[in-house]
């Protein structure tokens, strides 16, 4: 009887246990889980960062496209939607999967509904964000040096170098990743700002999740982003392609030779 008791006991603490994590999740709202999955690359009123700003986007786009964008944005990019497309274009980068549930996408899509009614916007769409970083040679000199490996960061995290490439003399990068010439043309400094501490794409996320980079490092490389944008320095030019063609003119000129004298 006893026995029978407590895994009674058990069973009911488990169940209440359940409950309580089944109200916790249900408690998050849409403007907590926007802070949590969005702010990193949007505003609301704010001006356009890493993405546009959501200002008044439930008044532009239809709720579907919206609930497509952040729950499955590659079904956007499959469809070539020609709003995404234009996105994309314009700041370089698809959205990524976030991972965000179906219930959570929709807790986002009504607190921006909310706010758009509301009327709630902190400041006009595209207002110039005020610099706050103060960008010196020494700042500048410290971000090449970490965006191309020559400083270790501090948690031993990849150099940016090892992705991404960028036209500035001295710098060769990966290809794995975008070109990051034009990115604080795109972002400005507080949207590259975020998204170097708050990643929001998959393998940048992952790869920096346990080694963050310290703010004084993201100021570095803002700044070391924003003189790469200024000096818009060209491509270095593609010699393999020419170079290709010249040697296989002259395998061709040496076997018409060797064939002449041949008969």
């Amino acid at each position: 009887m006893t026995n029978r008791f407590k895994q009674a006991c058990r069973c009911t603490a488990l169940l209440v246990l359940c409950v309580f994590a089944s109200a916790v999740h249900a408690e998050i709202t849409g403007k907590e889980m926007f802070d949590k999955k969005c702010i990193g690359c949007h505003t609301i009123g704010g001006g356009d960062k890493g993405g546009p700003d959501l200002q008044g986007v439930t008044f532009k786009r239809t709720e579907q496209w919206i609930e497509h964008i952040i729950y499955d944005p590659g079904r956007l990019t499959s469809m070539k939607d020609p709003v995404h497309l234009e996105l994309v274009k314009k700041y370089g980068h698809a959205m990524p999967n976030l991972g965000i549930s179906h219930d959570d996408a929709w807790k986002i899509i009504a607190y921006l509904k909310e706010t758009d009614l509301a009327g709630a916007a902190a400041k006009p769409v595209g207002e110039p964000k005020e610099e706050k970083i103060v960008f010196t040679e020494e700042l500048l000199q410290q971000g090449k040096a970490l965006f191309t490996g020559e400083k270790h960061l501090s948690k031993r995290g990849a150099p940016c170098v090892a992705c991404h490439a960028l036209r500035y003399s001295g710098v060769r990068g990966g290809n794995w990743g975008i070109d990051l010439t034009e990115m604080y043309t795109n972002m400005g400094e507080e949207g590259l700002s975020g998204i170097l501490k708050n990643p929001p794409f998959p393998g940048m996320k992952k790869m920096y999740e346990e080694k963050p980079l310290t703010d004084d490092e993201i100021k570095a490389l803002v700044a070391f982003a924003k003189d790469a944008a200024v000096r818009k320095e060209a491509a270095p030019p593609h010699f393999f392609p020419w170079a290709g063609i010249a040697f296989f003119g002259v395998i061709l000129g040496i076997f018409g030779i060797y064939k002449r004298r041949v008969r």
